[in-house]
């Protein structure tokens, strides 16, 4: 829960550092992407690992 309100606040943040002209939209852009992918694949992991540690008991 406080990874997820971790990761919410810093995409804000740069969406804000955006709007105010600190950084520009390709970097915002780059920003995003990579976070979404990071986002995914540490869901990925994680349903995997929670998998893997039900298939004993099968």
């Amino acid at each position: 829960m406080a990874t997820i309100l971790g990761t919410s606040m810093v995409l804000f943040m740069v969406i804000y550092a955006e709007r105010k002209g600190w950084v520009d939209k390709e970097k915002v852009r780059v920003i995003m992407q990579v976070g979404m992918n990071v986002g995914i694949l540490g869901s990925l992991l994680y349903f995997l690992y929670t998998l893997s540690s039900f298939l004993p008991f099968l």
